[in-house]
């Protein structure tokens, strides 16, 4: 068995290793060269931080890895680790991890994050065994905007810039849900008259279908569920997902408010580098 650095491997060998290590999973994540390399793209992956292993020279398993300022700290985060079925209880996984993290503390990185998949024991007691914590929960979760929801506020497409001169911090979500990692983001400010009481940042699909990677209140005077109530009427009628919504930001009670259905559970981990 050995790794190699993804910058030194061909695209075929990382997608084979992406996608039948992924073969099994609950969530399909099988993907094309193309899709591949876009999400790569996107997610602001690098093939310079990543890792791919080797059986001989088939490929067996994979971690996907970044580096970049988040908050103001140099931080890691993973896209993605996956060992192939026939592998896996071999300490391929355990290889990758501590190749990626022998890398994060020669770079110096502040805080790595990640997310696992809930009921992957095995891949939280391996990141447990390596300093990661488990900080939150994490649910995706999708309902259909019922039609004649009262709206206590208007809902206002804004630019980035419009969104930055509003003045407020992101409130702590899981690095894909940031405005720089959303494909093709549209941010809304939710207000009345009087000011901006929330924001709301999400990207559209075909046939009225959205996700929606946060909704916070810049308010206290705003509650979630006069946010929601608001977002529900302007986008009445479309599908929508709530993505990696932690369990401890007030929004995930307003959502279950709603018998949102629960697509995937995940845990959002953290280890910080002294």
């Amino acid at each position: 068995m050995h790794i190699k650095t993804m910058i030194d491997c061909s695209i075929q060998d990382a997608l084979t290793a992406m996608n039948e290590g992924f073969q099994d999973y609950s969530v399909d994540i099988q993907m094309t060269t193309e899709t591949f390399i876009e999400t790569m793209a996107s997610k602001k992956l690098s093939p310079e931080y990543s890792f791919v292993a080797f059986d001989g020279e088939k490929p067996v398993g994979i971690v996907l890895n970044s580096i970049y300022m988040v908050d103001g700290k140099k931080t890691s985060y993973n896209g993605g680790t996956a060992v192939h079925p026939n592998y896996r209880g071999k300490g391929v996984g355990r290889q990758l991890v501590q190749k990626s993290v022998d890398l994060f503390e020669e770079k110096e990185v502040e805080v790595s994050v990640l997310e696992a998949i809930s009921d992957n024991d095995g891949a939280i007691r391996l990141y447990e065994s390596y300093g990661y914590k488990v900080d939150d929960n994490l649910s995706t979760m999708r309902m259909m905007f019922p039609a004649g929801s009262e709206a206590p506020y208007t809902v206002e497409l804004i630019s980035l810039n419009d969104w930055k001169a509003l003045d407020v911090t992101e409130e702590p979500v899981p690095w894909q849900n940031k405005i720089s990692f959303v494909d093709n983001p549209e941010i809304y400010a939710i207000k009345d008259a009087a000011k901006t009481r929330g924001y709301l940042v999400l990207s559209q699909q075909p046939n009225q279908i959205l996700t929606v990677f946060q909704l916070q209140a810049v308010d206290d005077e705003a509650t979630y569920e006069q946010l929601l109530s608001s977002v529900e009427r302007h986008f009445e009628g479309y599908k929508v997902v709530f993505f990696n919504v932690p369990h401890r930001h007030p929004v995930y009670e307003t959502y279950r408010s709603r018998e949102a259905q629960k697509v995937i559970e995940q845990v959002w981990m953290s280890r910080v580098f002294e």
